[in-house]
């Protein structure tokens, strides 16, 4: 059986920026084309919405 504990709060953030996007692709050597950076980005939004939901922070 196993357990899990409850997510934290104060994790590591979703990059969101350029230059954060670019960083966090660089350091894992992952190219990110110019014409997938909007959904790229998109993603990411989605991303922070549901870490948001899972740490209890957006209200609900």
């Amino acid at each position: 059986m196993t357990t899990s504990t409850p997510p934290r709060s104060g994790g590591a953030a979703v990059p969101r920026s350029h230059a954060a996007i670019d960083a966090a692709a660089a350091a894992v050597g992952l190219p990110i084309p110019q014409a997938c950076r909007p959904g790229v980005e998109a993603n990411l939004e989605l991303l922070e919405s549901h870490v948001r939901r899972m740490r209890a922070e957006d209200g609900e």
